[in-house]
């Protein structure tokens, strides 16, 4: 059975080139696909998961700070930038499933989850079907409600709103980043370019994810029991804060973190703030003032 679970999930493949700052480049073989991540540091194991628009420079800022005291993971999700991209119909589960073989890849056992929009959804989702296998959460902006009403109706506005997500001009690149974020000067040419031709290369990916929402009921979110911290932007205009009270009623003890002059991307708009909570959170399961 040993064998048989190796030669079906894992083996990993680290890369000859190491990056630089003590961080480390390298693939996993998942399922047969590769999972392109980078790590840093030693101690309990902390896996960074992006959202829809991102991938390991979201978290740019945060890897670093967060690796002085632990192992910091942060793939490229199935279906994003350097990972494999299977011609798949992509939703949570799919994600979730290849989440658990690139863990077991890298023979963990048991990590913390800190996730980032639609990262947040993998998390939760996660935490729901696994978690002996999780040790605390952190959610950033987003949580991953699966709501009434199934997929929205593909109007004429929604269509357009999918070809520019998925990277349609550098102009409608350069108009969803100033979105995501509440410092405008934040979005250089060089952040748009980098964008572009992520969201290009990830673009059936992102069509297949927009519709998807989130896939835990309330029923099964009232089920989580690691302990979780939810963290918002207060100038999010993708998700508005208020959002971040929802799962407190839910999670058991869960707690909140609301980051000033931030927006959608509180970890890269306030990065000194944002390791400064997760790491206290992470290693005492207290939230500072």
């Amino acid at each position: 059975m040993k064998v048989l679970k190796a030669l079906l999930l894992l083996s990993v493949a680290v890369s000859a080139s190491a990056a630089q700052g003590g961080r480390r480049e390298a693939r996993a073989s998942v399922y047969g696909f590769e999972m392109h991540y980078v790590e840093a540091g030693e101690g309990d194991p902390v896996i960074l998961l992006h959202g829809l628009w991102g991938g390991r420079n979201e978290w740019e800022h945060n890897i670093d700070a967060l690796a002085a005291d632990f192992r910091v993971i942060v793939p490229d999700q199935i279906g994003f930038w350097e990972s494999d991209k299977p011609l798949a119909l992509y939703d949570n589960n799919l994600l979730v499933q290849f989440l658990t073989g690139f863990i077991e890849s890298l023979g963990l056992s048991k990590v913390h989850l800190v996730g980032h929009a639609m990262g947040a959804t993998t998390a939760t989702l996660f935490a729901v079907t696994h978690p002996a296998m999780v040790s605390k959460i952190v959610l950033v902006d987003g949580v991953g409600y699966q709501r009434d009403g199934g997929p929205p109706e593909p109007t004429p506005a929604r269509l357009r709103f999918s070809r520019m997500a998925s990277g349609s001009t550098l102009g409608t690149t350069k108009a969803l980043l100033l979105r995501r974020v509440a410092n405008d000067a934040l979005v250089t040419d060089e952040w748009v370019e980098q964008a572009y031709s992520m969201w290009l290369g990830s673009s059936l990916t992102i069509r297949g994810m927009l519709g998807t929402g989130g896939s835990v009921t309330k029923e099964k979110m009232q089920t989580i029991t690691a302990p979780t911290l939810v963290v918002w932007g207060e100038d999010d205009e993708i998700g508005k804060p208020s959002l971040a009270d929802e799962p407190l009623e839910d999670i058991p003890g869960s707690k909140k973190y609301i980051v000033a002059d931030a927006g959608h991307l509180a970890q890269l708009e306030q990065p000194d703030t944002f390791n400064r909570v997760v790491r206290d959170f992470l290693q005492t399961g207290n939230v500072p003032e």
